[in-house]
C-alpha cells in the first residue's frame, strides 16, 4: 500500500506568493479610479466563488476554503490547499481629450490552507494571505498659469494586504465562523510640477508615504433549510465592522532635477516634517445571499453537490471612509449578484466531462467614486469551470482540482469621463490530501 504524502508544499507556494507579489508591485498598471481611498479593490473571493459572479455568503464546499464567509470553514473534510493567481487586461479611455490606455498583468489572490480540527464536532480551521487593495496610477496634466505652461505629473503606488487565520462551527444546519488577522500597507502619492517655459525653475516633487496596520476581526454565519433529503435553501451572511488602522504619514517636498539618463535627482528638500501618527477609518461592510442548493448520493450514504443556484447583495460604506480625519470622494458601493454551478453526474465514472463543475454568474452594481459628481457603474459577466486533474481513489485521499474564472465587465458610461474595460482570466490550484499523519506503511 502506497505511503499517504503531501502533493505539494505550503512553504514554496508561499514563496511562489511573495514573488507574485513583487511582480505585481513593479508592473505597468495604471489605474487612476485607484488614487482615491486604499486603492482600487481586488476580488477577495476564492477563484470558485468569482466563477459564479463572486457570490461567497453561501458558499460551502469541503474540499476547498471559502474566503468570503468564515462559517464555511466548519464543512472543512480534508486538508485543503488553495493558491489563486489572475491575469488582468484592462483598457482605459479617456473622451476628454480622447486618450486610450492597455495594460496587462499577473496579480496573486490569495495563498489559504484549511483543515478539519474535530470532525465529530463539525469544526474547521484556515488561515492564509491575501491583497485587498492596490494603489497604481500615473497621470499628467498640463495648465497654463501666470503665462507659464505647468505640467503635473501625479503617481501612486501601494496597497492593502490581510493575513488571517479563523475558524468556523456547525450545529445541525446553523454554521458560524470568525476571522482575525492583521491588516498592512501602504500609500504612496507623489506630484512633480515641472516649469515648461522657465528654465531657471527647478521641477518640484510632492511626496507623502502613508504606512498603516491593525488587527482586524470578521464573522460570518450560515443556515440550511432542508427542502428534501437532498435540497436545501441556505441563507448565508457575512461582514464586518468599522474598524480603524494605525496610520503613519511621512511628507517631503523637495526641488529635483533629471540626469542624462532621466533619473531624478534631489536638489533641496523644502519642507520634511518630523513623522506624523494618524488614523484611517476602514468602513463596514456586509454581504447576504440565498441559495438553493441540490446534491446526490453514493451507495455509502456520502452527498456531492450537484447544482447551486445563488443571489447575493453586498455593499461597503465608503461614505465614512476617514484618512487622517479627512473624507474621501467617496460614496457607499453595492453589487447585486446572480451565479449558479452545475454537476452534471459528481458519482459518474465513465464520462470525465459528467465530474467537471461548470459555473457562471453576472453582477451589477456602483463603485465607490464619486469623482466630479458623477457615479461609477459597474457590471460583469463571469464564466468557470472546476476541472479535476486527479482521479479519486479510496485508498489515498487525494484529490486536485484546477479552478478557472472569467471575467468580462466595464466600469463607468457616457457620463463618465473615463471608462474601463476589463477581463480577468483566474486559475486556483485546490489541493486536498491527509497530512500531519504518521506514515505506517512504506
Amino acid at each position: 500500500m502506497p505511503s499517504v504524502t503531501t502533493i505539494m508544499n505550503p512553504k514554496l507556494s508561499f514563496i511562489v506568493f511573495l514573488i507574485l507579489t513583487f511582480y505585481t508591485a513593479n508592473a505597468q498598471e495604471n489605474s487612476p479610479f485607484s488614487r482615491y481611498g486604499l486603492g482600487d479593490v481586488y476580488p477577495s473571493q476564492n477563484v470558485i466563488n468569482r466563477a459564479m459572479g463572486n457570490i461567497s455568503s453561501t458558499y460551502a464546499n469541503g474540499q476547498s476554503v471559502n474566503l468570503g464567509n468564515p462559517a464555511a470553514y466548519s464543512e472543512l473534510k480534508i486538508v485543503t490547499y488553495d493558491i489563486g493567481v489572475a491575469l488582468d487586461t484592462r483598457s482605459l479611455k479617456s473622451a476628454n481629450p480622447v486618450l486610450k490606455y492597455n495594460s496587462v498583468n499577473l496579480t496573486p489572490s490569495y495563498v489559504a490552507l484549511g483543515m478539519p480540527l474535530s470532525k465529530k464536532h463539525n469544526l474547521g480551521l484556515a488561515f492564509g494571505l491575501k491583497p485587498l487593495s492596490r494603489v497604481s496610477y500615473s497621470i499628467q496634466d498640463n495648465k497654463r498659469i501666470y503665462g507659464d505652461s505647468i505640467n503635473y505629473l501625479y503617481e501612486g503606488d501601494g496597497g492593502l494586504y490581510q493575513a488571517f487565520v479563523g475558524i468556523g462551527k456547525r450545529w445541525g444546519g446553523l454554521r458560524i465562523g470568525i476571522n482575525t488577522g492583521y491588516m498592512f500597507g501602504t500609500k504612496q502619492n507623489s506630484t512633480i510640477t515641472t516649469p515648461v517655459d522657465s528654465v531657471s525653475t527647478y521641477t518640484s516633487n510632492s511626496q507623502t508615504l502613508t504606512t498603516f496596520n491593525k488587527i482586524f476581526f470578521n464573522a460570518g454565519l450560515q443556515y440550511d433549510a432542508m427542502l428534501s433529503k437532498t435540497t436545501t435553501l441556505r441563507f448565508g451572511f457575512s461582514g464586518n465592522l468599522k474598524q480603524k488602522l494605525n496610520a503613519q504619514q511621512q511628507i517631503n517636498r523637495e526641488t529635483i532635477t533629471y540626469d542624462a539618463n532621466g533619473s531624478m535627482q534631489k536638489v533641496d528638500s523644502i519642507y520634511q516634517p518630523q513623522e506624523k501618527a494618524g488614523k484611517i477609518e476602514f468602513p463596514l461592510s456586509y454581504a447576504a445571499g440565498i441559495s438553493l442548493n441540490s446534491s446526490v448520493i453514493d451507495h455509502l450514504g456520502n452527498k456531492f453537490e450537484k447544482s447551486i443556484l445563488a443571489v447575493e447583495y453586498e455593499t461597503t460604506k465608503w461614505a465614512d471612509y476617514r484618512f487622517f480625519d479627512q473624507p474621501d470622494k467617496l460614496i457607499n458601493s453595492w453589487q447585486f449578484k446572480v451565479g449558479g454551478q452545475l454537476t452534471p453526474n459528481p458519482l459518474s465514472i465513465k464520462s470525465y466531462w459528467d465530474r467537471v463543475n461548470y459555473r457562471a454568474g453576472f453582477y451589477y452594481g456602483k463603485e465607490a467614486l464619486n469623482v466630479e459628481g458623477n457615479e461609477l457603474p459597474v457590471y460583469a459577466l463571469t464564466l468557470g469551470a472546476g476541472l479535476p486533474i486527479r482521479k479519486w481513489r479510496s485508498f489515498d485521499n487525494q484529490y486536485t482540482i484546477i479552478n478557472t474564472a472569467i471575467e468580462i465587465g466595464k466600469r463607468g458610461n457616457k457620463n463618465n469621463n473615463i471608462t474601463e474595460s476589463f477581463f480577468r482570466l483566474s486559475f486556483g490550484l485546490n489541493l486536498s490530501d491527509i497530512w500531519f499523519i504518521k506514515r505506517k506503511y512504506e
